[in-house]
């Protein structure tokens, strides 16, 4: 595929933008009669490391009238993006090849705004996706192993009664979707990426680092040996990850990509969803801006590092943290 073929996709057709509230998997996603797109439709992304709070703004968008998918997780994840993309040994073997991920980034899509079912031809594809994760699931747990792709791949199928009509945009959210950031700002020529960032010290106790197993090579991380090496190996991901994407940011400009600190948006959600909503184009009225406000608190996580011995991180990537914004107190 080419990046004119995609583009010729990119555009959002006034019949479309979502899917009927009562299908299996999808959260309830009320139309507000308040909201707006400013301009030509976007496709909205939304990402950062695994457990950066990325659930709470997939919410959001589901509740601004976006369609963010029809088969979502208990996180909002959209499992379609899952099944094609979490794949560490496929991503491996085939990093770099742009024509190989666009023809899944294609799939994707179509599968999304109900342009059209997917082809015979994309069979091999899908059932690529299928054989790994039946096998090895998509983390270093096997999550996802067994019937789950089966699953994925036939609700991604199947044919779908879609009313484009009641949203106002669509999009989707995977934490890992940061992997593919380069790929997607040239397949999607009017791509919105929402990055954002959680506290690195936090990040590098948390329990949840299936990130790192999956990428960590990509990066040059070395998953480590030993249970009490996780930290400086979690928090090394954490750097490496983000400043990749910070930089291909930079590159796409403010109007295509937004860096979030999650910490400081949840200490002034007004400023934050107000910045949120300019950068989505949306405008909304007062009350339901007032509600968008409280989705977001600071989870009772927040500052956990302050109850480990620091010691044993890189004293480059605790320094790296603040440069990326974030206190740390030692």
């Amino acid at each position: 595929m080419t990046t004119d073929h995609a583009s010729q996709r990119d555009p959002i057709p006034s019949t479309l933008l979502t899917n009927s509230p009562g299908q299996r998997g999808l959260r309830s996603q009320p139309r507000l009669p308040a909201a707006r797109i400013a301009g030509p439709s976007s496709v909205v992304a939304v990402a950062g490391v695994g457990g950066s709070g990325t659930r709470v703004f997939a919410q959001m968008l589901i509740d601004l009238g976006f369609y963010m998918g029809s088969d979502l997780n208990h996180a909002n994840d959209n499992l379609y993006f899952t099944l094609l993309f979490v794949r560490r040994r496929w991503l491996t073997r085939n990093a770099g090849k742009r024509e190989l991920i666009f023809k899944g980034l294609d799939i994707f899509s179509r599968a999304m705004t109900g342009d059209e079912r997917p082809s015979a031809g994309d069979l091999g594809f899908v059932n690529g996706a299928i054989a790994e994760l039946l096998v090895n699931g998509h983390s270093h747990l096997r999550d996802g192993s067994g019937l789950w792709p089966v699953k994925r791949a036939w609700h991604m199928m199947r044919p779908k009664k879609l009313d484009y009509s009641r949203y106002i945009g669509w999009g989707w959210k995977e934490p890992n979707t940061h992997i593919y950031l380069e790929y997607l700002n040239e397949y999607f020529k009017n791509l919105k990426y929402v990055h954002i960032m959680r506290h690195g010290l936090d990040m590098a106790y948390s329990h949840n680092q299936r990130q790192l197993f999956n990428w960590g090579e990509l990066y040059g991380v070395e998953i480590p040996s030993a249970d009490e090496l996780l930290p400086k190996a979690a928090l090394s991901y954490w750097v490496r990850a983000n400043r990749k994407a910070l930089a291909i940011g930079r590159q796409m400009g403010d109007d295509k990509f937004l860096s979030v600190n999650f910490d400081e948006f949840c200490a002034a959600p007004k400023s934050g969803v107000d910045r949120l909503l300019d950068f989505l184009g949306v405008d909304v009225g007062t009350d339901e801006r007032a509600r968008l406000y409280t989705l977001f608190k600071l989870p009772a996580s927040s500052g956990r590092y302050r109850e480990h011995d620091l010691t044993v991180l890189d004293s480059v990537d605790i320094e790296a943290v603040r440069e990326l914004g974030f206190t740390v107190e030692t």
